[in-house]
């Protein structure tokens, strides 16, 4: 965890504000990072290096040290910042030691306490920066499988619309060679009806009778090929029919997939919602 200037300024300013005492914190290597009374910051501290080298918490300055030393040390008292028993820092405030003692105590404390929800923080927010990523591109593949499933849908319908037409002809077709089928059945009792007629007639009817013959053979063709090319609409209708129920179902489930994939959509975009509001939170925190 590192000690940041924001957080040794926010600190410093609260104390001298809450208490009236000048304090000052230092970073790992004794270079003071903030300073109530602005006149320090970026100067080297004596008394913080030396806990931040040695196995050192605390440094009193009393009264009389400060008499001794001719005023280059200053009454009052610097403690270690620890986080997890690790030295991050220093913090130091001046004043009497049995008024400021105390005070150090707490801030040294509330300064960890601080830099560990800068932490979480953070950590916070980047959390919910991959969630909200993630969520955007999970947006963003159920608007594209949403607009797919759409067009499947209507692709689908048209599908069906062309089979139920394919469907129409056929029966009408099938009409057709009905109408067929019954005019080669008149011609072959037609046929049938002149060969009866030529054999009356005798020789004379001779040629009559090889004419109705051939109309008959060609009505017996016309109408097997009607009855088979029947059967073949048959089949065909009944294969439509199939594609048809298929494509139905098809457009059933297609139509049902988009629905549901709207709903996954809105569901994604709640998701989203909350994250930006956690995004919010995280930066009053």
């Amino acid at each position: 965890m590192i000690l940041t200037e924001k957080t040794a300024v926010e600190l410093t300013e609260f104390i001298h504000r809450q208490t009236g005492y000048h304090s000052i914190v230092c970073d790992t290597t004794g270079r003071i990072i903030a300073d109530s009374s602005h006149t320090r910051v970026g100067n080297m501290h004596a008394g913080s290096k030396r806990i931040m080298t040695t196995d050192i918490d605390t440094i009193a300055i009393t009264e009389e040290d400060e008499i001794n030393s001719g005023g280059a040390v200053k009454v009052g008292i610097n403690l270690a910042v620890k986080v997890d028993g690790v030295k991050i820092g220093t913090f130091g405030i001046g004043g009497k030691l049995e008024l400021v003692t105390p005070v150090a105590k707490v801030a040294s404390g509330l300064l960890a306490k601080m830099l560990h929800d800068e932490e979480m923080k953070s950590t916070l927010q980047t959390v919910i920066g991959e969630i909200t990523e993630s969520l955007e591109r999970a947006m963003a593949a159920v608007e594209q499988i949403t607009a797919s499933s759409q067009e499947l849908a209507a692709n689908s319908q048209s599908l069906a619309n062309v089979t139920v037409e394919t469907l129409e002809h056929v029966k009408a077709t099938t009409n057709i060679i009905g109408f067929i089928q019954r005019i080669a059945n008149q011609t072959k009792l037609l046929g049938l009806n002149a060969s009866i007629e030529a054999a009356r007639a005798g020789e004379q009817g001779r040629g009559f009778a090889v004419v109705a013959n051939e109309v008959r053979k060609l009505a017996e063709e016309s109408g097997g090929s009607a009855r088979e090319i029947n059967a073949l609409l048959s089949q065909f209708k009944g294969n439509i029919e199939k594609v048809s129920d298929g494509v139905m179902q098809n457009s059933t489930v297609a139509e049902e997939q988009a629905r549901a994939t709207q709903d996954i959509a809105g569901m994604v975009e709640v998701l989203n919602e909350a994250g930006r509001k956690l995004a919010e939170l995280a930066e009053k925190l």
